[in-house]
């Protein structure tokens, strides 16, 4: 699918919330809401019959379309916010197919003043208006999760699963022989951005859920979050992280037309099927450059994530071209993620202890700088460290404190007794008026323990 330009989601945004608001002043029929609504029935056609939903909503109090964020609202815009807000309406998606009945009927149901988000959607069942679909945060989460918590865990895990749905229709486009769309991609990025631009933090315990039967997917996506968040705490403009971020998410898409038995070889690779895995990066490369929207310094960081600092990597004859610091920050993420994960050939690493071999590779495959860098944004106790505290219980790092690398916030996942803890109970080490809860002690191998960390990640704390 083409994807829409800014003037055209912002013409879409301004017909829709001028009608929703008209329509409590005037009756259907009249001018002021028949004329916005059969334009906007054609816009939405238009966009709809280039092969993709329409997907609009709220990010943090920002409205989004599509790829496209604004950060400065217009009174269309403003007015709309509130209203999506007011419902709990958090996303909207409109499918091929809509009728200007439905449309209509939507716009009139979401007028009215005393209708939830649940009594919306149940009327919209009734009015048979089946091509949009309203979303909230809490029904967006992954299985067994609460409620979306104070600090927006909910929101955040939600962002992940649809970046991990975009990754993997990419890949099954691939697969099937498509150039696959590059707007699932940038949506679920752009989401992610939105989230991370105001605390680069955020998203950094997510890099710590592993799906071992999906390796792939889930590495593109941890990369993602990861290059996302040290693009943020590097001061890039948000479009930087952007790119980066996608850069990141779609690094190793090549791997799709490596042959399985290469991929999923359990072993050690031979020199010849090395050779073959080398090739996903120029593969990537190639896919990128037909995927329409996309900038092309995205395609040639993908190209180059193998390269090395020093530049001495694969491919090698594309060692001589130019690129930007994407592919160094890139590069930081992948082995991370790397070496913090599972495989059949490789135990994992705990997070400092991954942080410490990156920096022996500092100076020659990873730049020394952003090594520096993003050890400071991951603290001195990572997000997704298990540790042990001085009253004896065991807790996962959950968020950095900015104030004392000393004394992050943790959620407790074994008592003083050694039992387990679920839902987890979370914990500042030191609250805000100097009073301690307790001290870590000691890092905690979870291999040892038999906690798989990831899933701790996914249902947080009660």
């Amino acid at each position: 699918m083409e994807e829409v330009d800014k003037q055209l989601a912002l013409r879409m945004i301004t017909l829709f919330s001028g009608a929703v608001k008209g329509m409590a002043f005037y009756p259907e029929s009249h001018p002021a809401i028949r004329q916005p609504l059969l334009e906007l029935d054609r816009l939405f056609g238009s966009v709809l019959a280039r092969g993709a939903d329409i997907t609009w909503g709220i990010i943090d109090g920002i409205m989004f379309f599509g790829k496209h964020l604004f950060i400065t609202p217009t009174t269309a815009i403003a007015d709309l916010t509130n209203r999506l807000t007011e419902k709990e309406i958090d996303r909207i998606v409109i499918s091929s197919g809509l009728t200007f009945d439905e449309l209509q009927g939507f716009v009139r149901l979401l007028s009215g003043k005393s209708a939830g988000f649940d009594e919306l959607r149940a009327r919209m069942q009734q009015k048979e208006i089946r091509h949009i679909m309203l979303e909230r945060h809490k029904d967006a989460l992954l299985p067994e999760q609460p409620d979306d918590s104070g600090d927006g865990d909910g929101y955040a895990l939600a962002a992940y699963g649809q970046a991990l749905g975009a990754i993997r229709d990419v890949c099954r486009d691939i697969e099937h022989g498509r150039i696959p769309s590059s707007a699932e991609v940038t949506g679920a990025v752009d989401r992610l951005v939105g989230i991370t631009m105001r605390e680069p933090s955020t998203l950094l315990g997510l890099s710590m859920i592993k799906d071992y039967d999906n390796y792939t997917f889930n590495h593109c996506v941890n990369v993602g979050v990861l290059t996302i968040s040290l693009g943020a705490a590097l001061g890039m403009d948000p479009e930087e992280v952007r790119e980066v971020g996608i850069a990141g998410q779609l690094h190793d898409i090549g791997k799709t037309l490596i042959p399985k038995e290469i991929l999923n070889k359990p072993g050690k690779l031979s020199s010849a099927e090395f050779h073959e895995m080398k090739r996903h990066s120029e593969l990537g490369a190639k896919i990128i450059q037909e995927m329409e929207g996309l900038n092309p310094r995205i395609a040639q960081a993908v190209l180059g994530h193998h390269l090395h600092h020093d530049r001495n990597g694969y491919p090698e004859w594309a060692r001589g071209q130019d690129y930007d610091r994407m592919i160094d920050i890139i590069a930081i993420a992948d082995t991370y993620d790397a070496s913090t994960t599972l495989r059949a050939y490789q135990r994992s690493l705990t997070p400092r202890a991954a942080l410490a071999v990156m920096h022996k590779l500092a100076g020659t495959i990873l730049d020394n700088e952003l090594v520096v860098r993003f050890t400071e944004l991951m603290g001195k106790y990572p997000v997704g460290t298990l540790v042990r505290l001085d009253n004896n219980e065991v807790a996962l790092v959950h968020r950095p404190n900015p104030l004392d690398e000393e004394a992050p916030v943790v959620r407790i996942v074994l008592e003083q007794d050694g039992s387990r803890l679920h839902p987890l109970r979370e914990k500042r080490l030191v609250e805000p008026d100097g009073s301690n809860y307790a001290r870590i002690v000691a890092e905690v191998d979870p291999l040892l323990k038999n906690i798989d960390v990831g899933s701790l990640i996914n249902y947080g704390p009660g």
